[in-house]
């Protein structure tokens, strides 16, 4: 496969945030991008054995990443290692932001605290 168009995404949203994840199960075990717009909270997670990587487009963030909080604003990249636990919400009126991660399955993900 030499390329995923938005066609071929799955769409998934919820109160606060939407976007598309690009499925790619050949890659490194199973991978996903996912594109998502915010206008509300992430949720808190912890992540298995796979980092996460956030690339922030365009507005700004506060994560908060074991307990430390940190700002993020657009061209910053935020990489979550392994077995951590995250949450990050925007501090604009939306947020838009790239990330790496492995295989997905948006149906089964939890809902976020406040939505």
């Amino acid at each position: 496969m030499l390329r995923i168009p938005k066609t071929k995404a799955v769409k998934y949203g919820r109160k606060g945030l939407t976007g598309y994840n690009y499925e790619l199960p050949d890659i490194d075990g199973g991978t996903t991008v996912l594109y998502a717009e915010l206008t509300g909270e992430h949720g808190e997670r912890t992540i298995g054995d796979k980092a996460r990587i956030y690339f922030i487009l365009e507005g700004t963030a506060k994560f908060i990443v074991d307990g430390q909080k940190f700002n993020a604003k657009p061209h910053d990249v935020v990489p979550i290692k392994p077995y951590t636990t995250y949450n990050y919400y925007p501090t604009s009126p939306i947020l838009k932001v790239i990330a790496f991660m492995e295989l997905l399955d948006v149906s089964k993900l939890p809902k976020s605290k406040t939505g």
